[in-house]
């Protein structure tokens, strides 16, 4: 797939910002290595859970089946359980196991005492791992973690952990929790001491409180295939919380999830901020993916709603954390893959949209969230080239991601805030697991600075590829037909103005076709709609005896023809057929 992307649009801007891109870049990267004690490194190669992240980085299958075992820790009940399973996961074959794990896991019994210890190892270093990325257990443990972060002159924003609503009850309960989170920051922010660096921009306050949601999670049902119903149900609670973060001085901001979300996200968003009560408003942010193609696509249109809407929101970029799970799940149903498939492409389309972004300030605030030292470098640059107002642009990093170069950020007066999600160790694992892979990734900048790559390597001006590849293990042996997008708008539209046919032809006879003719039968069986049943689709024609031995006899009359047909005539009627069903699979699946 050739992507759209000009050579004129990726470099000609390289050479405008790239001399004072890659100064400062070389500071912050000095920054970031600076050197460690030795007692201090010791201490490191100590850690149990430093070990194992050290181990998963060397050893690709350790790392698969290590993350499988942390994805299912938190609903092991017991120690025999948790060692039985540590077993199971880390003895395959695959698994080359370090010396230092072989013997921990060398215990006979799950409920040895060798086993319990393996257990309660294990377990320990993984609680380590999730606090080294989780802001704490709850809101009391995350307020002592952001009052740390403002002690160092960093801004923050929450977000409660938790990946899937499956029933109304839980959505309601999502945005409670919500506005209770409001509630208890709102409150504390009241004792804080004012922080310049992040309280206010040029002159006019800032929100200190800021919350990061999941529009998903606002609506059980949340479908693309039910666009207008799930953007009713949605934007009833996103208008309760915007009413209620205003009357707070808060801010929020909306997550971007997983592709097939996306236009439907942006459209409910776009609808309700062009409302009279919120047009004005500014206190509210989105986020885009740098590893989408269509990115650039959705950047342009949201600067020219932007325009018209007359008042700007924040444009949380980031790389995007769901590689993994788009690529499969476009493999899967045979649809071309919606991201990168080369880490050098979303380096070099993040650059694109930081300068898209930053050069129509004036339209949209600019958010940019990177671990990557030349990334927020190339930003700054462009920032200090156009004198872009501080109110208008700041960097952003994960909490426990990057923090030398939060500091390093924040030291040289940039607005720097973090993302802080919090909430209990289970629905938070989904989360725990994107920050490990993204850790111990080869092309991760963060595991490369870590191994002190060359500095000249590292901050590269990253070029987009020519074509973009599958690794040949993902490419399917036999292609299908792609599966119908329901997340596209075209093809649900077709799929609605099917149904609409469909249903007008509701309810008639349809007569059995025997030796090329249709047949009147005496009797006929109500074939209905599963879902409701009092709805006939189409009254069929039941055959009598008589009718049955013609059709056996008509079969077997055309059978000797049949058999002496090529392979290549029968493949060639079969791939006729096959383009007929395709032309009208919209008219099929609305009769299914």
């Amino acid at each position: 797939m050739v992507l759209q992307v000009s050579d004129q649009t990726s470099t000609q801007y390289d050479k405008r910002y790239e001399a004072r891109t890659q100064a400062i870049a070389r500071e912050l990267l000095s920054a970031t290595r600076e050197n460690r004690s030795f007692f201090a490194q010791m201490r490191d190669q100590m850690r149990w859970d430093d070990k194992l992240l050290g181990w998963a980085m060397s050893n690709p299958g350790l790392k698969v089946q290590l993350f499988r075992f942390i994805d299912c820790l938190p609903s092991l009940q017991s120690k025999p359980e948790i060692a039985r399973h540590l077993q199971e996961y880390l003895s395959r074959d695959e698994v080359e196991l370090p010396s230092a794990l072989k013997g921990l896991l060398g215990f006979a019994q799950a409920d040895s005492m060798p086993g319990q210890v393996a257990a309660t190892t294990v377990s320990t270093a993984v609680e380590t791992l999730a606090h080294k990325y989780i802001s704490g257990e709850n809101i009391k443990q995350a307020l002592k973690t952001i009052e740390q972060l403002r002690k160092n002159k960093m801004a923050f924003t929450v977000d409660l952990l938790g990946e899937a609503v499956i029933t109304e009850t839980e959505a309601q309960q999502y945005l409670d929790r919500y506005l209770e989170l409001m509630q208890e920051l709102t409150e504390a922010s009241q004792r804080w001491s004012k922080v310049p660096a992040i309280d206010e921009a040029d002159g006019a306050p800032l929100s200190r409180v800021q919350v990061s949601v999941k529009l998903t999670a606002f609506y059980s049902q949340f479908d693309p295939l039910d666009a207008e119903g799930s953007q009713a149900r949605v934007s009833d609670r996103v208008r309760t919380l915007l009413r209620r973060a205003q009357e707070l001085g808060a801010m929020i901001h909306f997550d971007m999830e997983q592709y097939v979300y996306k236009d439907l996200t942006l459209a409910i968003l776009k609808d309700i901020l062009m409302e009279e009560e919120f047009r004005t408003r500014t206190d509210i942010g989105v986020t885009l993916q740098a590893y989408l193609k269509d990115t650039e696509r959705d950047l342009k249109g949201l600067i020219e709603w932007a325009k018209t809407r007359g008042n700007p929101i924040t444009i949380r970029l980031v790389k995007g954390a769901y590689w993994d799970q788009e690529t499969i799940k476009a493999v899967q149903h045979d649809w071309d893959v919606p991201v990168f498939t080369e880490k050098e492409s979303t380096d070099a389309n993040f650059e694109l949209l930081t300068r898209m972004l930053l050069e129509n300030h004036e339209y949209l605030y600019a958010a940019i969230g990177s671990h990557n030292v030349r990334s927020q470098a190339h930003a700054i640059a462009i920032a200090e080239a156009l004198d872009i107002p501080r109110r208008n642009f700041e960097m952003q990093v994960l909490y426990g991601m990057a923090d030398k170069l939060a500091k390093a950020l924040s030291d040289r007066g940039y607005r720097v805030r973090v993302y802080c999600p919090y909430g209990d160790l289970i629905p938070g694992m989904s989360y725990l697991i994107r920050r490990l892979l993204e850790n111990t990734a080869n092309s991760s900048f963060l595991r490369q600075n870590l191994e002190e790559r060359p500095v000249d390597e590292l901050l590269a001006a990253p070029r987009f590829e020519t074509e973009s590849h599958l690794p040949d293990s993902m490419r399917p042996v036999f292609p299908n037909a792609a599966d119908a997008d329901y997340a596209n708008a075209e093809v649900r539209d077709r799929a609605f103005a099917a149904l609409k046919t469909v249903r007008q032809r509701l309810g008639k006879t349809y007569q059995p076709l025997i030796n090329g003719e249709y047949v009147t039968t005496l009797n006929t069986i109500d074939s209905v709609n599963p879902c409701n049943p009092t709805e006939i689709v189409g009254k069929i024609g039941m055959i009598s005896v008589e009718q049955a031995e013609s059709a056996v006899q008509a079969a077997k009359a055309a059978f000797p023809a049949w058999k002496k047909t090529s392979a290549t005539k029968r493949a060639a009627i079969l791939r006729k057929a096959a383009n007929l069903m395709e032309e009208r699979r919209a008219e099929l699946c609305a009769w299914m």
